[in-house]
């Protein structure tokens, strides 16, 4: 089977990613111990080195009457309106140097509400119409948008890669667990950016 491939990039937000982000004292453990944001930058690079699009998969910005008339909220969408995380001044904003790429063919999907960036979004939609059939996932956090992503890609058709040390997670546990313990059940491959960059790079010589 050939596979069309491209990498998604789950929530590579300021309030994860910036010291000034709402959630970033949470994260920095984690993020530190993989080196997460570095290898997010590479991975961006060598994508568009190899031409492969990318596409964002956004939590929802936060804004005044987001959730106005809601009566079924979960408890994680209580905190987010509560701490007006993922505002849309600063922090539902992608971080400085992930930005998308038009001439690359980059695709900012509709923004989720929950944990899956498919749920309630036109990711599929966006990626059938380009024959997409192998989705490469990075990005936060680590045991819940990203699992769940993946989780939602395999059960409607797509080849999966995780790359392991692309993210991270509130705790650095919680990234171990997801990434040595669950992730090996849920992906086709597991890799890191410096190896699935490599095997593209071989891949289309």
């Amino acid at each position: 089977m050939s596979f069309r491939v491209a990498v998604v990039l789950i929530d590579p937000l300021n309030d994860f990613l910036h010291p000034e982000g709402k959630l970033y004292p949470r994260m920095k453990a984690s993020l530190d111990s993989s080196n997460s944001l570095t290898h997010m930058k590479e991975l961006v690079t060598g994508a568009r080195r190899a031409r492969i699009p990318i596409f964002y998969g956004l939590h929802q910005i936060t804004k005044n009457g987001t959730y106005s008339g809601w009566n079924h909220m979960n408890a994680s969408q209580i905190r987010i309106r509560d701490n007006v995380t993922f505002d849309e001044a600063f922090g539902g904003q992608i971080f400085k140097d992930l930005e998308p790429q038009s001439s690359n063919g980059d695709v900012v999907v509709s923004r989720h509400w929950n944990s899956s960036s498919f749920s309630n979004t036109d990711l599929e939609y966006q990626l059938r119409q380009r024959d997409i059939n192998h989705i490469v996932l990075a990005g936060l956090t680590t045991n819940t948008c990203v699992e769940t992503t993946a989780r939602h890609a395999r059960e409607i058709g797509f080849h999966v890669t995780l790359l392991t040390d692309a993210t991270a997670a509130f705790s650095i546990e919680l990234e171990k667990a997801a990434t040595n313990l669950v992730w090996p059940l849920i992906a086709d491959e597991l890799m890191t950016v410096s190896q699935w960059v490599s095997s593209e790079s071989k891949r289309r010589l």
